[in-house]
């Protein structure tokens, strides 16, 4: 139920042109929305459903969703699913995506989320 949703926002989202700021800000709130709406639905989303493309594409809001969350266990579900991407499972040929295919190398996918996870634990209040 969550990915269709998902899929739908993100689809919606990478359609845009890259400065159309408010059509950007729309498609965040509804993804907020979603992964916010059922703590245990995330988590197996991120488990189990998530795509590399759509794990780089939502990483643009895990720390709003942290901060609505207040959840380690999404945090570690973050981390747990990058350390499950590997420059093998990377391949930027077999993405869908073109902008991720022709500008995201395995380095700055790593980079981008690892920092987006940490601004996302920071998100949580202790």
């Amino acid at each position: 139920m969550i990915a269709n949703d998902i899929h739908r926002i993100i689809e919606k989202r990478t359609r845009l042109d890259s400065h159309d700021a408010y059509g950007t800000k729309e498609c965040w709130n509804e993804e907020i929305q979603v992964l916010t709406n059922n703590i245990e639905d995330t988590l197996c989303f991120f488990e189990y459903e998530c795509s590399i493309e759509d794990f780089f594409w939502l990483s643009e809001v895990f720390s709003d969703v942290s901060e609505v969350l207040q959840s380690k266990d999404f945090i570690d579900i973050l981390r747990k699913k990058l350390s499950k991407v590997t420059r093998e499972s990377y391949i930027q040929g077999n993405l869908d995506d073109e902008f991720m295919v022709q500008n995201i190398s395995y380095s700055d996918y790593v980079d981008t989320i690892t920092m987006e996870i940490d601004y996302a634990e920071g998100a949580l209040k202790e």
